[in-house]
C-alpha cells in the first residue's frame, strides 16, 4: 500500500512540472497573459510594416511568422515592403519562466503603393493655406490625358491627371507640370479654391494603388507653387478615392 502511495505522489509531481517548465524555483503553472500583437496598417507596399506586442510579461524569446516564408527572432521586426493584401503573422513567446503563450495578428492591409499623409479619405491639404474634403470624385478621359477629378460642390476643384486615356495603374508616378499630353509615368495636380489663385504641383511623387474597383490617389509633401501673398511656395498631401 505504501508503494502505491509514492507512487502516486511522484505521478502528480511529473504532472506540475510539465504544466509550465517549473523547477529551479520557476513556477510550476503558466499565469493567464493576453498578448496583442499591434501594427503601423493599414499601409502601402512602398511603406515598413512594423510589428510589435504588448500585454505580456517576462519575454525570453520571440518567433514571428508570416507570408512569404518570414521568419523573425526580435521583439519589434520590421518588414520593408510587405507584401500586399490582407495579411496575417503569428507571435510565439516563451517566457523565463518556461511559458509559450502563441497569438495572431488577425488580418493585416497593405495596400499598393500609398502615402496617404494622415488625411482621412477625399481629403487635400495645402499646408499653411488651406484643407479641403471632397464631396464627389469622378473620372474621365481629358483630351489626351485622363483626369480623376474631385470637387466638393464648386467651392474647390482638384485635378489629378495621368497619361493615356484609361485610369492609371498601380504604381507611383514623378510630378510634373505644364500643360498638354503628359509623358508616361508622370502625373499633375491643379488645386483651385475660392478666392485664392490656383496651386500648382512642382515636385514629388504621387502613388495609385488599386483596392478591389477603388482608385485610390495620394501623396504627401508635393511641392506646389501659387501667385497667393504667403503661399507662393508651399507642400501638400492629398488622400483621394475614386470608385467608377
Amino acid at each position: 500500500m505504501r508503494q502505491y502511495f509514492l507512487l502516486l505522489i511522484i505521478g502528480i509531481s511529473a504532472l506540475l512540472v510539465g504544466c509550465g517548465g517549473g523547477g529551479n524555483g520557476k513556477e510550476t503553472t503558466c499565469p493567464t497573459q493576453n498578448p496583442v500583437i499591434n501594427s503601423n496598417a493599414p499601409l502601402g507596399q512602398n511603406d515598413v510594416l512594423k510589428l510589435s506586442v504588448f500585454g505580456i510579461a517576462e519575454p525570453k524569446s520571440y518567433t514571428w511568422e508570416g507570408p512569404n516564408g518570414f521568419v523573425s527572432h526580435e521583439k519589434a521586426p520590421e518588414i520593408p515592403n510587405p507584401p500586399k493584401g490582407n495579411q496575417v503573422y503569428t507571435l510565439s513567446v516563451v517566457t523565463n519562466g518556461g511559458c509559450t503563450y502563441t497569438v495572431s495578428s488577425g488580418s493585416i492591409i497593405v495596400t499598393g503603393p500609398w502615402n496617404p499623409c494622415g488625411l482621412d479619405s477625399n481629403v487635400l491639404k495645402i499646408n499653411q493655406v488651406t484643407q479641403v474634403s471632397f464631396t464627389r470624385v469622378q473620372g474621365m478621359v481629358a483630351g489626351t490625358n485622363y483626369l480623376i477629378q474631385a470637387d466638393n460642390g464648386g467651392l474647390a476643384l482638384a485635378n489629378f491627371e495621368f497619361p493615356g486615356n484609361q485610369p492609371p495603374a498601380e504604381g507611383q508616378y514623378t510630378v510634373e507640370s505644364g500643360t498638354g499630353t503628359i509623358s508616361g509615368g508622370k502625373a499633375r495636380i491643379t488645386f483651385n479654391v475660392t478666392t485664392q489663385s490656383p496651386f500648382t504641383a512642382t515636385e514629388g511623387t504621387v502613388y495609385v494603388a488599386l483596392n478591389g474597383t477603388t482608385t485610390m490617389v495620394s501623396f504627401c509633401n508635393v511641392k506646389f507653387t501659387s501667385t497667393n501673398n504667403g503661399a507662393t511656395n508651399t507642400t501638400g498631401g492629398a488622400n483621394i478615392m475614386w470608385k467608377p
